[in-house]
């Protein structure tokens, strides 16, 4: 992989806060939900069943961002506007979000849920697909692994965010509704923010929107399929892994660790800071050290590996003293592999100059689907032995993700 200049310019500092700043606000909004509010919200109207109801919302939802990262994708890289072609998107799902948390936040039933959950994951993955096609719109190749070290701790640094607002609405004594959309409002601002500050890109010709075209576009050429191929599947089954974590998390700590409900939130909140602490460290260090060496494969192969470990212990964990330090791996593991990844999917894909929008929306999908699978598999693992197998769950994790560490070795276009 040559590390040789393009004709991108540098991306200043100014620019990289400005995209931290937004990738937050969008985390903020999207996250949040799934780590904590939306079990809270689905607990309070169906506390018997919480975990299948848990499992199909987010299921449905993950479909939506599916669809939502496709299409809009596609339309960004065609749209044309004053605005530019990724700032609509970022402000009308911004906006949209909002509006979606609203409906979710003061839903009276579980239906009333599921359309805003999928309101929500439509109209915020409509804003990620914008985001991350700035990467290569706006980023050279050089500064890659450095930005998208930056990019990872926002995004997993998002939670702590997110989850530090919802325990200051709890500790204000308002209710879950609150605990739900005022994160929403928070993100909405910080990724408008971005949107009026940055110098959008202009739109390259591809041609006007048309369905077959649509289609037609996801063919990909003979010398770079296999990698797009290898590199997708690669960071599903590694997402999937941490999705098992992530997604039944608020659940984990209560059933298996003994939390009070009460007090999960703050028990989060401490796990998420240890959690960032460590991914932090992990994503600068391996971020600037892949850069220097022009070397994307071995930094991801360790980190899937890492995750998995973290998934292990999890799975023989049974106090928060364990959690705690089971979350510390996890960073390290989690934040090589963003910082990582990231720059990896940028450096194979197939037309970086006209549809990086809808490229980088296929490969989103492998971050949006594992939220859909992880709960339709995770009840099946959780049964075994008479339910609440969480060794069971975890260990499918780690499995999980060192399948996706084996699947990185064969793609060719990088080191």
């Amino acid at each position: 992989m040559s590390m040789t200049t393009t004709s991108i310019p540098t991306a200043t500092p100014r620019f990289i806060a400005l995209y931290a700043i937004g990738y937050v606000g969008s985390y903020v909004a999207l996250i949040t939900p799934v780590v904590t509010t939306l079990a809270l919200k689905i607990a309070e109207l169906d506390p018997a069943g919480k975990e299948t109801s848990l499992g199909l919302i987010a299921a449905m939802g993950a479909l939506v961002a599916i669809f939502a990262n496709l299409l809009t994708g596609a339309a960004s890289d065609r749209t044309r506007s004053r605005l530019g072609r990724r700032r609509p998107w970022i402000i009308g799902g911004a906006l949209g979000g909002v509006v979606a948390l609203f409906i979710l936040g003061l839903a009276p039933n579980l239906v009333v849920v599921a359309i805003g959950w999928g309101l929500a994951q439509l109209t915020l993955n409509m804003v990620l697909a914008a985001l991350q096609a700035l990467l290569p719109d706006q980023v050279p190749l050089e500064q890659r692994a450095r930005v998208s070290a930056v990019l990872g701790i926002a995004q997993q640094v998002s939670p702590v965010v997110g989850i530090g607002l919802a325990y200051g609405v709890q500790a204000a004594g308002l209710g879950i509704a609150s605990m739900i959309f005022i994160p929403g409002i928070v993100g909405a601002v910080l990724m408008i923010l971005l949107a009026v500050m940055i110098k959008d890109v202009p739109h390259d010709e591809v041609g006007a929107f048309s369905l077959g075209g649509f289609i037609r576009s996801f063919a990909i050429a003979k010398g770079k399929r296999y990698d797009v191929a290898w590199t997708w599947f690669g960071r599903f089954f590694v997402i999937l892994g941490f999705a098992v974590y992530t997604t039944y998390q608020p659940y984990f700590i209560t059933d298996r660790l003994g939390v009070a409900p009460s007090d999960l939130i703050l028990q989060q909140l401490i796990a998420l800071l240890i959690f960032a602490g460590s991914l932090t460290v992990s994503a600068v260090l391996c971020g600037r050290a892949s850069d220097r060496s022009g070397r994307r494969k071995p930094f991801v192969f360790a980190a899937a590996a890492i995750v998995a470990v973290a998934l292990a212990m999890l799975a023989l964990t049974d106090s928060l003293p364990a959690f705690y330090v089971a979350a510390v791996v996890m960073g390290v593991g989690i934040g090589a592999y963003f910082a990582v990844d990231l720059a990896l999917i940028t450096d194979v894909l197939p037309d970086k100059e006209h549809t990086a929008a809808k490229d980088m929306g296929i490969f989103n999908i492998a971050n949006s689907l594992p939220q859909s699978v992880a709960p339709a598999m995770a009840p099946l693992f959780l049964a075994i032995g008479g339910g609440g197998n969480y060794t069971a769950l975890f260990i499918a994790g780690a499995v999980l993700s060192l399948l996706g560490a084996g699947l990185i070795a064969p793609i060719r276009a990088v080191k």
